[in-house]
């Protein structure tokens, strides 16, 4: 047996593949605006987080790595 073969069994030996069938996708395509938008970012943002084990960040809103532009009018 070469060395590849041997790579390759052991590498079978670990791998544990499962086949299934998604549900249909939900699509949702009503746009969210205002109030609703913030909430929902803050809501994905903290789950996020929180499904990568990471702390939320902490800080000042002066020290945020981003700033507010104000539209211009049209």
């Amino acid at each position: 047996m070469t060395d590849a073969e041997k790579r390759a069994q052991a590498r079978q030996s670990r791998m544990i593949l499962r086949k299934t069938h998604l549900g249909q996708p939900e699509v949702d395509l009503s746009p969210v605006f205002g109030a609703e938008a913030v909430s929902l970012v803050q809501r994905l943002t903290r789950m996020s987080y929180s499904l990568a084990g990471q702390p939320l960040p902490v800080g000042k809103r002066a020290e945020m790595p981003c700033r507010f532009v104000r539209r211009r009018a049209p």
